[in-house]
């Protein structure tokens, strides 16, 4: 095999790998804005993100309902809500609905 035959290969699998990393960008986390304005309600007490999530569970019938819907997944996007917050970043995209 010839240097560029090798380069070739090697540009065709990273061409492969940057659309791999495009497509796994484009899914987005959302979280509903009411969800979203109820964990904020609670950030101003500075509570971890256990206790937020556990006190929002027990006090609002529509965050436990949606925690309750897909717990691993919600309660993560939860968290990663959070850290955002905390970062000053969007991790997760608040959406209507």
């Amino acid at each position: 095999m010839d240097n560029k035959r090798i380069s070739e290969i090697v540009e065709e699998e990273m061409m492969k790998q940057d659309a791999n990393r495009y497509r796994d960008m484009r899914k987005t986390h959302t979280i509903p804005k009411s969800i979203a304005d109820i964990i904020d309600g609670y950030c101003k007490h500075n509570f971890t993100a256990d206790r937020l999530i556990m006190m929002a569970y027990r006090d609002y019938q529509e965050f436990n309902d949606w925690i309750i819907k897909d717990w691993v997944k919600n309660d993560n996007i939860a968290r990663a809500y959070l850290a955002g917050k905390a970062l000053g970043v969007d991790l997760v995209k608040v959406v209507e609905g």
